[in-house]
């Protein structure tokens, strides 16, 4: 009794066909990719902006608010590391062990991989001379200088200096998805 010999493989028709199926399936998936890792690239800048958006407030807010001196012309008492000062604060506060520290917060831009930055800078007077105590990048993918408004308790403008009596600070930061602007009051001119 002979057996039935199977060749095993596939047929040339089979092998055509499967070749027009995936030369039909492999531009949609490419096509699929490519539109994932760019919706992915876009979904990445819209949180880093909400991120910045969140942060930036919170951050400012408390500075001003508890700030004896607002002043956008000197960065004395703290480093800037190679920025350019947009905006000095400095108080005073009693630490935990009861010393009474000097602080001094600057705002100011860097350039770092090619892109703009806003950055926080605390620096404490511990003894006699300044020290860096932390930094944070509050903003990324910043465009041109942010500026800054100083306000008096009638509302009107002035300069942001040591001198005035500033009630109120804005600043108008501009980064990859436009402008947004972060105002708050100091409690020591309310």
């Amino acid at each position: 009794m002979s057996r039935p010999v199977r060749d095993s493989g596939f047929t040339l028709v089979e092998l055509l066909v499967v070749v027009a199926i995936t030369g039909l399936v492999m531009p949609v998936i490419a096509m699929a990719l490519s539109l994932g890792f760019r919706t992915t690239d876009t979904t990445i800048g819209r949180l880093q902006d909400t991120r910045d958006r969140q942060i930036a407030p919170s951050l400012f807010t408390g500075d001003v608010q508890s700030a004896t001196v607002v002043d956008t012309a000197s960065n004395a008492g703290c480093p800037l590391g190679g920025g350019t000062l947009v905006l000095r604060l400095s108080r005073r506060e009693t630490s935990a062990a009861g010393t009474v520290v000097n602080r001094v917060i600057v705002w100011d831009t860097i350039v770092s991989a090619g892109s703009a930055l806003l950055e926080r800078r605390t620096c404490d007077d511990t003894g006699g001379s300044m020290a860096l105590v932390s930094g944070v990048t509050t903003t990324h993918d910043v465009v041109g200088a942010p500026s800054v408004t100083c306000a008096l308790a009638s509302g009107a403008t002035t300069a942001c200096n040591a001198a005035a009596t500033i009630a109120a600070v804005d600043l108008a930061i501009t980064d990859a998805s436009g402008t947004f602007t972060v105002s708050a009051r100091r409690r020591a001119a309310a």
